[in-house]
C-alpha cells in the first residue's frame, strides 16, 4: 500500500520531538524510516557497542523463533525476546517479530502430531506470541515459503490446509491468523534469493496474496544476495518487483559477505542509497555488524571455516570502509529527507482488495471488496478503481463499510484493480491488486466415470482457472492443442502424456460421474527418477478433497511407462464433478487414469431376483451402506444377505 501526503512543517516538527537523546545519536535521523540492525549471539549491545548509538530497528536474530522459544510443547522461554523487545520500547523504536510460519527452526516435536494437531499447535504458538506481545507492530508473517527454500516447509503447510486453489492458501490462512491478533501490524511475507536467482517465484507468491486479498502489507527482501551482483542487474530486478508488487519493500536481512573491503564498500554505496531513496521503501535491516559474529563465513573448498563472520562492518572496535561510509551517507539530506510508505514507522491503514472469485468469466458479474480500516483516523471514503487499457477508471465510491462493489468484467485477461481510501483529513491511502477474467470453464473432451481421464484433455479455461503450469514455457512441444499456456504436454506411449512436472502443478477435469459409489484407478505413468508423485482430488467451491496419492516408481526412463493401481478414498456421488490432478512428487509423467466401479461390491434389485442368482446395480447404491436382512432401497424391499 503506497500513500500520498502532505506533512505541514509542524507536524514534521512534532515528528522530530518523539526522538530522544539517544535516537538523535542513530545513524538515521529520519522520522520515518529505519537504519537496523539485530542481535549478536543473542545479546543486544553486541561487540560492547550501545545499539541505540548506531541503529533504530532491532530484529533478534533467532530469539524470536519458535524452536527458541517453545523447544518443549507448552514450555515457553521470552528471556532473549524480552530483552531486545524491552530495549526497543525504551528507546522508542520499532521490534519486528521475526517469525510466526517458517518451515525451519521449528520445535521437533511439531513433527510428530498429526495434520489437526499441528494446526492447533501453530494457532497456540500464534496465541502466546499474542498474549506476551499484543502491540507488535511488525511481523514476518511467513518466512522463506518459495518452493525448495525449506525442505520442512510441507509440515506446515499441511497444517494450514495446503496449497489449494491459488497454490498458496496456507499462506493466506497465515496472514488472516495474523491480522486477526494484530490488526495494526504492519504483516510482511520475507524470502531470500529476491533479487538474483528466484524473483519470479517471490513475484508470483506475492502477487497471489496480495491479488486473492489477503492482509499483506510489504514483501520483504532479505538481500543476502547482491555481493556479486552487478550494479545495473540489480536495479533492474528491483524495478521489475516493484512494477509487479506495486506494494512497500523492506530490505530485511541485508549484508555484504566479504573480506574484501573495497568490495563491501562499492556494494554498499551503490545499494544502500538506491533503495534507501525509494518512496516505497519502507527501512533496511542490516543482519549482523560485528565482525566475526555474523553467520556468512569464508570457507574452503571442503566447507571447512576460515574466517568467521565476514560480513561484520565494525572489525576490532573500528569502521570498516563501508561502515565509514554508511554513517556518512545517512548525514546527508537525501537521506534525512527519504520518504516512506509508512510515516512514523508505523502502519495507519488496513486495505485489502478481495474479489469473491479468483476465476471470474467475462460478462459474469462479480462482487469485489475492499476492506480497510485505519489505527487513528476516520474513513470519509473508499473508491475502487479498475484499469482499461489507457487510465484507471472509477468502479464506484462508497462512504460506508461494507465496500463492497458490483463488477461486470467484459474482457478477458488481467485487470489491474486499484482501491483509494480518503479520511476525514484528506489523506489518502492506495492499494493495488489485480483480478485475471477467463473465457467459461469448457471441457476439452467429454468424460464420465466409470471411463478414462486422458491427462493431457484438462478443461479449457486458462491458467489459475483450470491448470497451473510453473513457467509458461511449453517444455514438450507436442503440438497437441494451442490453448495449454506452458503446460507440458509430451508424446509417449503411443499418444500424448503430461510431462516436465514441477511440484505444485496441477490440472483439472470436468467428468460426469454416472455411478455413484466406491472407484478403483489404474494410474499410467512414469519416471526416470525416484519419489515422483501425483494427488487425484475432488474439487469443489467450498475447497478441495485428496481422494488417493499415486506414488510414480522409477520407471528407468520417462519413454518406459507402467502402471499403479489403487482406489479413491471417497466415493463419488453421481452428477458433475471436478477432478484435480496435483504434482506432489516432481518429474512424473501422466498418460492416463482409468476408473472403473468397485466390482467386489454386490447389489441387488429385490428378494425373488436375488433368489434366483442375478444381482443388479440399483442406481449405483451399494449394499454394505445397509445392514443385512430386509430393508428398503429407493422404495423396494430387498433383502441384504452379504
Amino acid at each position: 500500500m503506497r500513500m500520498r501526503r502532505t506533512l505541514s512543517i509542524t507536524m514534521l516538527a512534532l515528528a522530530g520531538l518523539m526522538f530522544t537523546a539517544d535516537a538523535q545519536a542513530q545513524l538515521s535521523s529520519n522520522p520515518d524510516k529505519f537504519l537496523g540492525n539485530i542481535t549478536t549471539y543473542g545479546s543486544v549491545n553486541g561487540g560492547g557497542i550501545e545499539y541505540a548509538t548506531l541503529w533504530n530497528q532491532i530484529t533478534c536474530e533467532n530469539e524470536t523463533k519458535w524452536s527458541s522459544v517453545e523447544g518443549n510443547q507448552g514450555n515457553f522461554n521470552w528471556g532473549g525476546a524480552d530483552n531486545a523487545y524491552n530495549y526497543a520500547k525504551q528507546h522508542n523504536f520499532p521490534f519486528k517479530f521475526h517469525t510466526l510460519v517458517w518451515g525451519s527452526q521449528f520445535p521437533g516435536w511439531v513433527k510428530n502430531l498429526n495434520v489437526r494437531k499441528r494446526k492447533k499447535a501453530i494457532e497456540a504458538w500464534m496465541d502466546e506470541i499474542k498474549r506476551h506481545y499484543p502491540d507488535l507492530e511488525m511481523i514476518d508473517v511467513v518466512n522463506e515459503a518459495v518452493e525448495g527454500h525449506q525442505a520442512d516447509t510441507h509440515y506446515i503447510k499441511e497444517a494450514l490446509g495446503g496449497g489449494g486453489k491459488t497454490g498458496y492458501d496456507w499462506i493466506i490462512t497465515a496472514f488472516e491468523m495474523a491480522y486477526e491478533r494484530w490488526p495494526n501490524a504492519i504483516l510482511i511475507y520475507n524470502d531470500f534469493n529476491t533479487f538474483q536467482w528466484n524473483t519470479q517465484q517471490f513475484i508470483d507468491l506475492v502477487k497471489t496474496l496480495r491479488d486473492a486479498g489477503a492482509p499483506i502489507d510489504a514483501y520483504g527482501c532479505q538481500s543476502h544476495d547482491l555481493t556479486d551482483l552487478s550494479y545495473s542487474t540489480f536495479t533492474q530486478v528491483e524495478k521489475d518487483i516493484q512494477k509487479a508488487l506495486k506494494m512497500p519493500m523492506y530490505i530485511t536481512e541485508y549484508d555484504i559477505g566479504t573480506k574484501d573491503d573495497n568490495l563491501q564498500k562499492q556494494r554498499y554505496s551503490e545499494q544502500i542509497p538506491y533503495l534507501w531513496q525509494k518512496d516505497y521503501c519502507a527501512g533496511i535491516t542490516l543482519w549482523g555488524y560485528i565482525y566475526g559474529a555474523t553467520w556468512i563465513d569464508e570457507k574452503d573448498s571442503q566447507g571447512n571455516v576460515i574466517t568467521r563472520g565476514i560480513s561484520g562492518i565494525i572489525k576490532n572496535g573500528s569502521d570498516r570502509p563501508a561502515m565509514e561510509w554508511l554513517r556518512s551517507y545517512m548525514q546527508t539530506d537525501a537521506a534525512k529527507n527519504a520518504k516512506s510508505p509508512f510515516p512514523g514507522m508505523k502502519k495507519e491503514a488496513s486495505v485489502y482488495i478481495k474479489p469473491s472469485t479468483l476465476t471470474p468469466t467475462k460478462n459474469g458479474p462479480m462482487t469485489i471488496t475492499v476492506r480497510a480500516a485505519m489505527r487513528t483516523k476516520t474513513i470519509q471514503s473508499v473508491t475502487l478503481k479498475y484499469h482499461n487499457g489507457v487510465k484507471y477508471k472509477d468502479i464506484a465510491t462508497l462512504t460506508t463499510a461494507p465496500y463492497t462493489f458490483d463488477f461486470t468484467p467484459t474482457e478477458t485477461g488481467e485487470i489491474a484493480l486499484k482501491a483509494v481510501v480518503t479520511t476525514t483529513d484528506g489523506e489518502t491511502y492506495e492499494r493495488y491488486g489485480a483480478v485475471r477474467v477467463y473465457n467459461q470453464r469448457v471441457p476439452y473432451r467429454s468424460m464420465e466415470l466409470p471411463g478414462t481421464i486422458e491427462a493431457e484433455n484438462f478443461d479449457k479455461s486458462g491458467e489459475g482457472a483450470t491448470f497451473h503450469d510453473s513457467d509458461a514455457t511449453d517444455e514438450g512441444k507436442a503440438g497437441y492443442r494451442s490453448d495449454n499456456e506452458g503446460v507440458d504436454i509430451v508424446t509417449g506411449n503411443g499418444g500424448y502424456a503430461i510431462g516436465y512436472t514441477a511440484v505444485g502443478e496441477w490440472l483439472e477435469y470436468s467428468v460426469n460421474v454416472k455411478s455413484s459409489g466406491t472407484y478403483d484407478y489404474v494410474a499410467t505413468v512414469s519416471s526416470g527418477t525416484d519419489n515422483s508423485a501425483f494427488k487425484i482430488s475432488l474439487v469443489k467451491e467450498e475447497g478441495e478433497t485428496v481422494l488417493s496419492t499415486v506414488s510414480v516408481p522409477n520407471t528407468g526412463s520417462w519413454d518406459t511407462y507402467t502402471t499403479v493401481s489403487g482406489t479413491l478414498g471417497k466415493g463419488l456421488g453421481t452428477g458433475t464433478h471436478i477432478l484435480r490432478f496435483t504434482i506432489s512428487g516432481a518429474n512424473c509423467n501422466i498418460d492416463k487414469v482409468q476408473f472403473t466401479f468397485k466390482s467386489d461390491v454386490k447389489y441387488v434389485q429385490d428378494q425373488d431376483e436375488f433368489a434366483n442368482g442375478t444381482r443388479y446395480n440399483l442406481g449405483g447404491q451399494r449394499v454394505n451402506q445397509y445392514q443385512k436382512g430386509m430393508t428398503i432401497m429407493n422404495g423396494r424391499k430387498v433383502l441384504i444377505m452379504e
